[in-house]
């Protein structure tokens, strides 16, 4: 009987074995060796960002600076220094998300200031006579300057001036900051004028005269010459 027990038990001692060799992973020999990637090999990735950089220019208007000169006559300017605009370079970064813009950053700043233009302007009064078909005059200041003209009947226009004037034939509208207002002044084909009045489109040497009514009044607009009194 224990012989019979024992052989029973060396067959399942057998078989167990048997079956946990089978679960084992069999280990082969190689000579190849592994493969290892490389430290240099590139890795190549695909983004859905892309960018551009791009050049941004804003000019920056360089300013005109008069001087005073009470040794050279009235109405004479000279230039000193032209002057040069100035400019700010920003060079932009622009960031694209699957084409479409996505963020725009200033990578870099850089500025060139302008330099002013430099006129020196005569001040000194010299009196002089000019004769005319309205008589002989004596004016300190000729310019020139481009004449329009208008009525009180005119879109936006007012009986009375901006200095409390009439509106009409002997007052003209002027940029204060060129001919002083009351100003008396001689302009050839109009007569004499006094500068009471102003307009938003009357800038620098524009001039408009005024008339009783600007229909029949026959003046075209055109550049003259007049005086200032």
């Amino acid at each position: 009987m224990e012989r019979y027990l024992g052989a029973i038990l060396i067959v399942i001692l057998i078989f167990l074995g048997q079956n946990f060799l089978k679960d084992q992973p069999v280990l082969v020999e190689s000579s190849e060796p592994p493969q290892v990637l490389s430290a240099t090999q590139p890795v190549v990735t695909e983004s859905r960002f892309t960018s551009k950089l791009e050049e941004e220019v804003e000019t920056l208007s360089k300013k005109t600076i008069y001087q005073d000169d009470p040794d050279e006559e009235a109405g004479i300017d000279k230039i000193l220094d032209e002057g040069q605009d100035g400019k700010r370079v920003k060079i932009i970064k622009i960031t694209f998300f699957e084409g479409e813009e996505y963020e725009r950053e200033i990578v870099s700043t850089e500025t060139i200031p302008p330099q002013d233009k430099k006129i020196l302007r005569g001040t000194k009064i010299v009196w002089k006579t000019l004769d005319t078909p309205d008589g002989q005059i004596t004016y300190w200041k000729k310019m020139r300057v481009y004449a329009t003209h208008y009525d009180l009947h005119c879109l936006g226009c007012n009986e009375w001036t901006a200095i409390g004037m009439r509106a009409g034939k002997g007052v003209i509208a002027v940029d204060p900051k060129v001919i002083p207002m009351r100003s008396k002044v001689y302009i050839p084909g109009y007569g004499m004028a006094v500068a009471g009045d102003t307009g938003g489109a009357i800038k620098g040497n524009i001039i408009d005269l005024g008339f009783d009514d600007a229909r029949t009044a026959g003046w075209t607009a055109r550049f003259i010459d007049i005086y200032l009194l």
